[in-house]
């Protein structure tokens, strides 16, 4: 168990180091399986209340998704609303390696703003974590998408 976490500490260092735009916002608390939420600050743009922003899911063990390919890691378009404090997401893209660099397993198309369902984030939730995070970022940001 100790070389297993240290493997999977030591695999995700070197995808951090590969992927040196990604910054690291939330870790899960689940021992059994690692869940590490990423941001790309260079993709981060406000519009009124609406945070835009490039999401990278990284799990330390394998999921299994679409048509029951294997992944590892998995970037998207994210959105929050902070007055309202609700996410959606859009365009997954699916890989196989923790530092979502080898050939995607699985796109998505990204869907329009308009038929995007924003849902509510849990109090205390890895949402919640992001929301907090992206309306933060927003109050500091010159992006804007007007």
């Amino acid at each position: 168990m100790l070389i297993r976490t240290f493997f999977a500490i030591l695999t995700f260092a070197s995808a951090w180091a590969q992927a040196g735009e990604w910054h690291l916002i939330s870790t899960s608390s689940d021992l059994a399986k690692k869940t590490y939420w990423y941001v790309d600050p260079a993709s981060i743009v406000i519009q009124s209340n609406l945070v835009q922003a490039r999401l990278r899911t990284v799990w330390s063990t394998l999921q299994y998704g679409p048509s029951d390919i294997g992944y590892q890691s998995t970037t998207y378009l994210n959105y929050v609303d902070c007055k309202n404090r609700s996410i959606a997401f859009t365009g997954n893209t699916y890989f196989q390696d923790v530092a979502s660099s080898s050939e995607p397993v699985h796109q998505e198309d990204e869907r329009p703003l308009g038929e995007l369902r924003f849902m509510p984030v849990r109090p205390g939730s890895s949402g919640e974590v992001r929301v907090n995070y992206l309306c933060r970022s927003s109050s500091g940001s010159s992006n804007s998408l007007t």
